[in-house]
């Protein structure tokens, strides 16, 4: 059905180990993270710190060095991840927009399900608003508007 999160399996890997997790895809987050179990699973050595602003406040977190093999067995490598509280959600991984804007990201929620792809490069500017020749109406329509409400 219709999805609030989307999530998908990557490969985490770091020198000559790797770890398969779920990672949550998140265009509002600039960066990407990962949970405590990967660093202490992967032994990741930080390279330095990095101070972010999540909703719950601004902290300084360890940053590492890892690449990150996603579903369709494209590789992003060197990317600069820092460690998390996302293990919390159950997730080892928030692939943010350093990643996804690398390529083209698409959702969609076709016949009451939701996907979503991802590629790299970037392959076509994509607007939904300049292919549309219908005007649609989100949710129920309620008549013209022109009718006075009843007291």
């Amino acid at each position: 059905g219709i999805q609030y999160r989307l999530i998908d399996k990557v490969t985490i890997i770091y020198e000559d180990k790797s770890i398969e997790v779920d990672a949550l895809w998140d265009t509002g987050a600039s960066c990407s993270c990962v949970s405590h179990d990967v660093v202490s699973t992967l032994g990741l050595i930080s390279i330095g710190k990095r101070n972010i602003t999540t909703p719950s406040g601004k902290e300084t977190y360890d940053t590492f060095d890892v690449n990150v093999s996603l579903p369709n067995h494209l590789l992003c490598e060197d990317v600069i991840v820092n460690d998390s509280e996302i293990g919390d959600q159950g997730l080892g991984m928030l692939v943010g927009m350093d990643i996804i804007s690398r390529g083209d990201f698409c959702v969609s929620n076709f016949n009451g399900k939701t996907s979503f792809t991802f590629r790299v490069p970037s392959q076509e500017r994509t607007d939904y608003v300049l292919k549309s020749k219908v005007s649609k109406v989100m949710g129920p329509q309620h008549g013209k508007g022109n009718r006075k409400r009843k007291r």
